[in-house]
């Protein structure tokens, strides 16, 4: 499950994109090293990738976000087509949170051409709201300021 603080915030800011016309889905948040293994190694099997190019769509087990318990990925309720593709990008649901996810301590994790060699993904956001999150956060984010 997401930690409670950053819960709390995503609700907040669902609630905020509700009462604009926007539905925010989550399509993915919290995953254990087992489901982490599984989408990093099996994934990577059946895809015959080597784990470089695995790397660059899915973390190996213990280095996702999502094991925090503070990274969610987001989706436009009212244009699912849009779930997990780039195209996400156009939706409203994306366009709104470029304008107020930071009210609600949220940030794209994974901008285009982002110094951690992550592929983009505009669906996946991280929340930095409390200490403890920064702190986990802060490499990723020294990356992005060089």
């Amino acid at each position: 499950a997401l930690r409670r603080e950053a819960a709390e915030a995503l609700q907040q800011m669902q609630r905020a994109a509700t009462a604009e016309g926007v539905e925010l889905r989550v399509l993915s948040a919290f995953r254990d090293r087992a489901l982490q293994s599984q989408l990093f190694f099996d994934v990577k099997a059946d895809r015959n990738q080597d784990a470089r190019t695995r790397s660059r769509v899915s973390a190996p087990p213990g280095a996702s976000e999502h094991s925090t318990g503070y990274a969610v990925e987001l989706g436009d309720g009212r244009l699912p087509a849009t779930n997990l593709s780039e195209s996400f990008e156009a939706s409203p649901a994306f366009r709104w949170l470029m304008a107020n996810a930071n009210r609600y301590h949220f940030t794209l994790s994974f901008p285009r051409a982002n110094r951690q060699g992550v592929s983009y993904e505009p669906w996946h956001w991280r929340y930095e709201g409390s200490t403890e999150a920064l702190r986990l956060f802060e490499p990723a984010q020294r990356l992005a300021d060089r």
